[in-house]
C-alpha cells in the first residue's frame, strides 16, 4: 500500500508542478481558451462533444472548407478525452485540462512505469522523471511538439502520442524480457497511434532494434508480430480509412531550416544530458555495471536506439515527404529519460559502495540533491510558459479587439446552411487571441459556415480557399507550400466567392477595405473598427445548381494540382468547369452556355439539408448539377445517377431521376476496418476472460559475458548502419543545397549559386518547392549574365508550374526579351501576365520595363523563403 501511495503522490506532484506553470485558477475557469492553433481547435472540440456521443467517430463538418471529414486525417483520442470531460466540468475547462493532461502526466508516468515494469531503484526512477520534466518545460521550440509551449500552441495531440509511445516502449522491453505482457504493450501502442502518428512510427520501427537485442529472438518475433497486428487491427476502424484517403490528403511540405546546432540542444536538458554522459563513463567500472540488471540495461539500449531512429527520421523526413520536426522531440525525450535512468543507477551503485552502512540515507540524500539541483536549473529556464498560459486561458473576452469584433456578429449570423463567410487573414488578429481565432466563428454565428479552418490537410478545396483568402487579404498566410497563394485581387475574389457559395467577407486591414470599397462589387453591412463586414452585391449562387458553363473532362491523376491551376487562372476559370475521372461523353452533356440546353429555366430545390444527408429536387434530369459541398469518397449517391469530382473539389451529379440524394457513410475499406477493430476487441476480451494474460514469466537463461557480447554485436552493426544512412540523408538534403545556394547569392557568387539551386531543384519533391528552386536557379543564371540559360529556366517554369513565382517569371521574360533582341518572343508572355494576373505588382510594372535586366544587388534580394509561407 505504501509504494502505491508514494507512486500516486509522485504522479500528482509532477502534474501539479506543470499545472502551476499554467495557472490552476485559469485552467478551472469558464473562459474560452485561445492562442495559436488552440483558438481553432476549440470549434472542433465544441462540435465533437455532441457528435461523438451520437456515435460519429469521424463526423462530417460543413462549418469549414465547404465540408470536411473531421479526424479522418487527425487523431481522435485527445478529443474523446475532452468530450468526456466536458460532460462533467463543462467545455472550456475540459478543453484546457484535456489539452494538457498528457503533458502533466508524462514525468510521473515515467517514474511509476520505471519502478513497476523495470524494477528501477528510486533514484533512477525519479531522475528519469526529471529528465521527462526537463523536456516538457523546455522553451527552445513552440511548434515541434511535446513540450509545454507546443501544447499551448495547440499541439496537444502530440503530447498524448508521446506519453503512450514512452509507456509502450517500456512495456515492450518488459514483455520481451519476462515472456508476458505483450498485450499491454500492444494496447499502449494502439493508444499512441490513436493520439498521434509520429510517436507511433518511432516506437513501431524501434521495436526492430529491440528484437535484435532480445535474449530469445524467436519468442520476441512472435510477440512483436502479434502485438503490432493487434494494434493495427484495433486502430483499423479509423486507421484503414485514413490510409485509404492518403492520396487525397494534402501533405505538409513546409520545411524548417535550422539556424544553428544549438536549436537541437535546449538549455533545460543540458544537466540531464551531462549526468547521462557522466553515468555512461562510470559504466567503465564493474561496480556500476553490476548494479544494472539485464532488464534495465536492455531498456537503456532500447531508449537510446529509439532516439537514434527518431534522429534518422528527422534527417530523412523532408525527403520522404514527412514533417521532419515532428521526429526530433522524441530524440530529446528518449535520451533525457535514459540519461536520468543511467544517472540514477550509477548513483545507487556508487552510493552503496561509498556508504555501505548508511546506504539508504546516503542514496536518498544524493538523489534529493541531484533532483533539487535539476529542478532549480529547470526553473531558471522557464519564462515563456506562464505568460503564454495567462494569454491563452484569460479567455477571448480579455483580448483587446474581441469586443469590437463581437459588435459585427449580428451582421454575420446565420445557420449551418447559410452562404459561407470569408475573412481576411491579418497578423494583427493576434489581438483577438490568435490569427486563427476567426476559424472558430461558427461557434458564435449559429453554426454559419466559414471557408477557412484548421485541418487543411483533410480539406479537398483547401488550395482554392487559401487562394481566395489571398485575394481579399493584404498579408495572406499561404500555408500550403504545395499550393502557394496569390495576392490582393478583389475582382477575381468576387467571382471566386460566388462560385464557392460565399456572400460575406470580414475585413480588417485598411488596404483590403479600400480595395473592396473601390471595386463597387460589395456593400458594407456593418463596421466596428478595425473590422468591417461586406456583402457581395450580385450573389446568385445556390448550394446545388445546374452547370451553366462548358465541362472539360480531365484525368484523375494529379487532379488537385490541375484544379488549383484552373481556379487561380482567369482564362481557365472563365472558360470551363473541370471534372475528373469522368467519361468523355460528360463533356457533351447539355449546358446553358453550349446552346444544347432546353430553353425552359431549370429549377433545383433543396428538400433535405442535413450534416449527413443532402436531398434536392430538380427539373433538369440528365443534366450535370454542381453540388457545392466538398467531394469525399464517403459521400454516396443513393438516388439513380452518377457522382463525379469537379473543380476545385466539389461534387458533380448527373441525375437519372428528379430526386438527388447524397448520404455520408462509409467506404468498403472503412467497413472492413470497423469489422477488424470489432474482431480484435472481441478477441482481446476472450483472451482476458480465459486468463491467458496470467502466463507465468519465463526466466531468462543465464549466459556468459562472452555470449552477451556476441548477442550485442548485431545491435552495434544496426547502430552503425543507422549512422551511415543518417549521414547519407544529411549530405543529400535539398534544403542544405538550397541554404548553401543562398550563401553564394548573398556573396555575389551567382554561378556557384546556380549550381546549388540546380541540385535543390532536382532533389526537392513537392511541386511548389521545386518551382521555388527553379525560379532562383533562373534568377541566379540571370544575375550571372547567362541570359539564354536564364530564359530557358523561366520558360520551363511558366510552362509547367502555376504557383507564386509565375507572375515574376513572366515579367522577367519580357525584360530579357529586350536584351536578347527579341529572341524570346515575349509578347505572348506579357499578354498572359496582364490577362491572368492583372492586379499583381509585376503586371503593373510592365509599362516600365527597362532595356536591361534587373540586376538585383545581394542586399536587395527578397527573403529566401518568400514562396513557401507557413501558418
Amino acid at each position: 500500500m505504501l509504494p502505491l501511495l508514494a507512486e500516486g503522490l509522485i504522479l500528482f506532484g509532477f502534474a501539479a508542478l506543470i499545472a502551476s506553470a499554467l495557472g490552476l485558477r485559469l485552467l478551472n475557469s469558464g473562459n474560452w481558451p485561445t492562442g495559436g492553433d488552440a483558438a481553432s481547435h476549440l470549434l472542433y472540440a465544441w462540435l465533437y462533444g455532441d457528435e461523438l456521443f451520437s456515435g460519429r467517430i469521424i463526423p462530417w463538418v460543413p462549418e469549414v472548407f465547404a465540408g470536411m471529414p473531421f479526424l479522418s486525417y487527425y487523431f481522435p483520442l485527445p478529443f474523446m478525452v475532452i468530450a468526456a470531460l466536458s460532460k462533467v466540468i463543462g467545455l472550456a475547462p475540459a478543453f484546457k485540462w484535456g489539452s494538457f493532461l498528457a503533458a502533466m502526466l508524462l514525468p510521473g508516468a515515467v517514474c511509476v512505469a520505471g519502478r513497476r515494469w523495470l524494477a528501477l531503484p528510486w533514484p533512477a526512477a525519479l531522475l528519469g522523471a526529471l529528465g521527462a520534466l526537463a523536456f516538457v518545460l523546455h522553451e527552445q521550440h513552440s511548434i515541434w511538439g511535446g513540450n509545454l509551449l507546443s501544447t499551448l500552441s495547440g499541439e496537444f495531440a502530440y503530447s498524448y502520442g508521446l506519453i503512450f509511445a514512452v509507456l509502450a516502449a517500456i512495456a515492450w522491453v518488459r514483455a520481451l524480457h519476462i515472456g508476458r505482457g505483450w498485450v499491454v504493450a500492444a494496447l499502449l501502442e494502439a493508444a499512441s497511434g490513436f493520439s498521434h502518428g509520429f510517436p507511433l512510427l518511432v516506437v513501431g520501427f524501434s521495436t526492430a532494434l529491440l528484437w535484435v537485442d532480445a535474449p530469445d529472438r524467436r519468442r520476441a518475433i512472435r510477440f512483436l508480430i502479434a502485438g503490432h497486428l493487434l494494434a493495427f487491427c484495433l486502430l483499423a476502424g479509423w486507421l484503414w480509412p485514413m490510409l485509404e484517403m492518403h492520396g487525397i490528403a494534402i501533405p505538409n511540405d513546409a520545411s524548417f531550416p535550422l539556424g544553428s546546432w544549438r536549436e537541437l540542444l535546449p538549455a533545460t536538458l543540458w544537466p540531464v544530458f551531462a549526468l547521462g554522459l557522466l553515468a555512461l563513463v562510470s559504466c567503465a567500472f564493474p561496480l556500476v555495471r553490476s548494479g544494472i540488471s539485464s532488464l534495465q540495461a536492455r531498456a537503456l539500449r532500447f531508449f537510446f536506439s529509439s532516439a537514434g531512429v527518431a534522429a534518422l527520421g528527422f534527417l530523412a523526413g523532408d525527403q520522404l515527404g514527412l514533417a521532419d520536426i515532428r521526429f526530433f522531440p522524441m530524440v530529446w525525450v528518449f535520451t533525457a529519460i535514459a540519461s536520468g535512468w543511467m544517472a540514477g543507477l550509477a548513483l545507487s551503485a556508487l552510493s552503496s559502495a561509498a556508504f555501505p552502512r548508511a546506504m539508504g540515507w546516503a542514496r536518498a540524500l544524493l538523489c534529493a540533491a541531484a533532483a533539487l539541483g535539476l529542478l532549480g536549473w529547470i526553473a531558471t529556464h522557464v519564462s515563456a510558459a506562464p505568460d503564454w498560459g495567462l494569454w491563452n486561458h484569460a479567455g477571448l473576452d480579455s483580448k483587446p479587439q474581441w469586443h469590437n469584433l463581437t459588435r459585427v456578429f449580428p451582421a454575420m449570423k446565420g445557420t449551418l446552411w447559410s452562404p459561407r463567410l470569408v475573412f481576411e487573414h491579418d497578423p494583427a488578429n493576434s489581438d483577438i487571441g490568435s490569427t486563427r481565432t476567426l476559424e472558430a466563428l461558427p461557434m458564435f454565428l449559429g453554426h454559419r459556415p466559414v471557408l477557412e479552418g484548421l485541418y487543411m490537410e483533410s480539406a479537398l478545396i483547401g488550395p482554392a480557399v487559401y487562394q481566395l483568402q489571398s485575394e481579399v487579404s493584404a498579408r495572406p498566410s499561404s500555408p500550403l507550400v504545395r499550393f502557394p497563394s496569390g495576392s490582393l485581387d478583389v475582382a477575381f475574389a468576387a467571382q471566386h466567392m460566388n462560385f464557392l457559395h460565399a456572400d460575406t467577407v470580414l475585413l480588417r486591414s485598411a488596404i483590403a477595405r479600400r480595395a473592396v470599397e473601390a471595386s463597387g462589387l460589395f456593400e458594407k453591412t456593418a463596421e466596428s473598427p478595425p473590422f468591417a463586414v461586406y456583402r457581395l452585391r450580385h450573389f446568385d449562387s445556390q448550394l446545388a445548381a445546374v452547370v451553366n458553363q462548358p465541362i472539360r473532362v480531365r484525368p484523375e491523376r494529379d487532379w488537385m494540382d490541375d484544379a488549383f491551376a484552373w481556379f487561380r487562372t482567369r482564362s481557365r476559370f472563365n472558360a470551363y468547369l473541370p471534372v475528373y475521372g469522368a467519361p468523355q461523353s460528360l463533356a457533351d452533356a447539355p449546358t446553358q452556355t453550349t446552346g444544347k440546353a432546353p430553353k425552359s429555366t431549370a429549377q433545383v430545390t433543396a428538400r433535405v439539408l442535413d450534416r449527413y444527408a443532402l436531398e434536392f429536387e430538380t427539373t433538369a434530369t440528365g443534366r450535370p448539377h454542381l453540388i457545392k459541398m466538398a467531394w469525399h469518397p464517403r459521400w454516396h449517391l443513393r438516388s439513380r445517377g452518377k457522382l463525379f469530382k469537379a473543380g476545385p473539389g466539389f461534387m458533380l451529379v448527373v441525375p437519372a431521376e428528379p430526386t438527388i440524394r447524397l448520404e455520408y457513410g462509409h467506404t468498403a475499406v472503412g467497413v472492413l476496418g470497423m469489422l477488424a477493430s470489432g474482431a480484435a476487441a472481441l478477441g482481446l476480451l476472450i483472451y482476458f476472460l480465459r486468463g491467458r494474460w496470467r502466463l507465468a514469466p519465463q526466466a531468462e537463461r543465464p549466459s556468459s559475458a562472452r555470449r552477451r557480447r556476441s548477442r550485442r554485436r548485431p545491435l552495434l552493426v544496426v547502430w552503425l548502419l543507422m549512422v551511415a544512412v543518417g549521414v547519407w540523408y544529411a549530405t543529400r538534403a535539398p534544403e542544405r543545397e538550397y541554404s548553401r545556394a543562398w550563401e553564394s547569392m548573398r556573396a555575389n557568387r551567382y554561378a556557384e549559386a546556380a549550381a546549388d539551386f540546380l541540385l535543390a531543384y532536382e532533389r526537392r519533391r513537392p511541386k511548389a518547392k521545386k518551382e521555388e528552386a527553379l525560379f532562383w536557379l533562373a534568377k541566379s543564371s540571370e544575375l550571372a549574365g547567362r541570359f539564354d540559360e536564364a530564359a530557358a529556366r523561366y520558360r520551363e517554369l511558366v510552362e509547367n508550374y502555376h504557383g507564386y513565382w509565375v507572375p515574376e517569371s513572366l515579367y522577367t521574360l519580357v525584360v530579357l526579351d529586350k536584351v536578347t533582341a527579341g529572341k524570346i518572343k515575349a509578347k505572348a508572355y506579357a499578354a498572359r501576365l496582364r490577362a491572368e494576373h492583372p492586379e499583381n505588382q509585376w503586371a503593373r510594372k510592365l509599362d516600365n520595363v527597362k532595356e536591361t535586366p534587373n540586376r538585383s544587388s545581394p542586399q536587395n534580394l527578397p527573403p529566401r523563403r518568400r514562396g513557401a509561407g507557413i501558418q
